[in-house]
């Protein structure tokens, strides 16, 4: 499995409404309809919300993000193959501030909860 996470901003002028809308309307749809048989395994959208009781180490005026999005791939081939795709480049620029996003490769490994071990 190839995981990869985004962590990124609205495009400039874009209000926070109108960023959210189009990640969850528009966006996660799209990115859907287009990657789902080309390897796209999983896809999991986590917008922000304002900071509250229980949030460590986040600043008093919010998040410094917008977004994360975390996609998974059958394989480091079939998320080549999605990124230059021209309906991902084109939509992911309606609303994302490419300036400012980190990628993330990432591997997975489960802390909590543990699966039981055989035979206890």
């Amino acid at each position: 499995m190839h995981i990869v996470a985004y962590v990124f901003r609205r495009a400039p002028g874009m209000s926070l409404d109108a960023f959210r809308e189009y990640y969850e309307t528009v966006h996660g749809p799209l990115m859907v309809r287009v990657l789902k048989d080309r390897g796209l395994v999983s896809y999991d959208h986590y917008p922000t919300r304002p900071p509250g009781l229980g949030d460590a180490y986040v600043p008093a005026e919010g998040p410094a993000y917008d977004a994360l999005s975390i996609l998974a791939f059958e394989s480091p081939e079939a998320a080549a193959a999605a990124w230059p795709l021209p309906d991902v480049v084109e939509d992911s620029r309606a609303f994302i501030d490419f300036k400012t996003m980190v990628t993330l490769p990432l591997t997975h490994r489960r802390v909590f909860p543990v699966r039981a071990e055989a035979g206890q």
